[in-house]
């Protein structure tokens, strides 16, 4: 438990110091340099301090009518009309309706 102990408040330490880096509106190298850090160790503590915090990023998406990739169905008579049917109806209206028209 002691080294788990002490893992946390090393993090803690440097979470610390990276929010006092980026407060700071100087380079990683300045900071360190003026603190007394290793540049390496507050890059290092930098970017996992940030991989840990990022979150994904999650938008509301709504879905107004599902996509269809059907083309639509097209019926031409002999004598010229043309009847276009959206691809959603069902095979049996379908049927129906050109044993209507026969």
């Amino acid at each position: 438990m002691e080294i788990w102990d002490g893992g946390y408040r090393r993090a803690a330490l440097w979470e610390g110091r990276v929010a006092q880096w980026r407060d700071s509106g100087q380079s990683q190298r300045a900071f360190a340099l003026n603190h007394g850090y290793p540049q390496r160790q507050l890059n290092y503590w930098a970017r996992r301090l940030s991989t840990v915090d990022a979150a994904p990023a999650l938008l509301p998406l709504s879905i107004q009518h599902p996509v269809s990739t059907a083309p639509a169905i097209n019926l031409r008579s002999p004598s010229g009309w043309i009847v276009t049917l959206p691809p959603a109806l069902p095979t049996s209206w379908v049927a129906e309706l050109l044993r209507a028209l026969a």
